[in-house]
């Protein structure tokens, strides 16, 4: 039984399409019979955006057959980005502007956190264990000297 290799395509509007570029086909007992691929069907319209088949067929010498069908997915053209000089030199205008400033947030864009309000408690909690901790340390080292 013959085997046809092909695969889905994407093309962009204008693109030009042959239905027969890299399709292949082979078979246990002819080999490369790829010259025998036959196109049945192809409705692609590259002027136009859509999804479109194509249908393979290639019969081999002993009149075994198969057939192939593939999709092609015609795209629009991507519309293109203005394009950024970077050599543009600044021009007196340019300069006169003044850039908006990004670090500065307002409140109402801040979300609402308690992180303040924890790492004061933190610091509080800190500063009393570490008070705590030297009065054991003193009246410790005082008894033992006694």
């Amino acid at each position: 039984m013959p085997t046809i290799n092909a695969s889905d395509k994407t093309l962009t509007v204008g693109d030009t399409f042959e239905a027969l570029d890299g399709v292949t086909a082979s078979d246990k007992e002819d080999g490369d019979i790829t010259e025998k691929v036959e196109v049945l069907s192809n409705d692609v319209d590259t002027s136009k955006a859509g999804t479109y088949t194509v249908i393979y067929k290639v019969t081999d010498s002993k009149r075994a057959s198969s057939t192939k069908v593939i999709t092609v997915t015609v795209k629009e053209k991507d519309t293109q980005k203005p394009t950024i000089d970077d050599n543009k030199k600044p021009s007196a205008t340019d300069t006169d502007k003044k850039p908006a400033s990004t670090d500065k947030q307002t409140t109402s864009n801040s979300p609402k956190t308690s992180d303040s309000t924890n790492m004061t408690t933190w610091a509080v909690l800190m500063f009393l264990s570490l008070g705590l901790l030297t009065g054991v340390f003193i009246v410790r080292k005082s008894r033992k000297s006694i």
